[in-house]
Parts: C-alpha cells; structure tokens; sequence
C-alpha cells in the first residue's frame, strides 16, 4: 500500500514540474531557454511572435480593445 502511494506521489510530482518547465518555456521572452542543466534548450523566434500578438490586438472587437487600453492606463501610486 505504502509503495503505491509513493509511486503515485512520484508521478504527480514529476508531472507537475514536467508540465511548469514546459510552461516557463512557453512564457519565457527570451530567445533562448535552457532548463535542465542544457538537457532542454529551445530557441524561439520571437519577433515573429509580437508581430502575431499586435495583429491579433489590432483585429479584436472595439469593446475588447478599449478594456486592453483602461488595463495599460493603470498605474500604482
């Protein structure tokens, strides 16, 4: 019993830290990421991404783009 619920804790374990490297990758601006020690390295494009980014904001409905301006406006004091 003892031994199935290490093995369980093991796996849940190992795939949450699995699944929050992949998003840090995913997250990350920076052109290149190693994790791991350089057992993990990507390289991304990621001029091509803010490009892809401002189309997408420059063909959202009015409404959903006065709210992205209203949330850029606030400042903390």
């Amino acid at each position: 019993m003892a031994d199935a619920t290490l093995i369980y804790g093991l796996a849940t374990l190992g795939t949450g830290v699995l699944g929050l490297s992949i998003r840090y990758c995913f997250k990350s601006k920076c052109e290149d990421v190693t994790l791991c020690f350089g057992l993990i390295k990507i390289h991304r494009d990621t001029q091509s991404e803010v490009k892809a980014t401002e189309l997408e904001l420059q063909h959202q409905p009015p409404n959903q783009q006065e709210s992205m301006r209203n949330l850029n406006d606030v400042s903390v004091l």
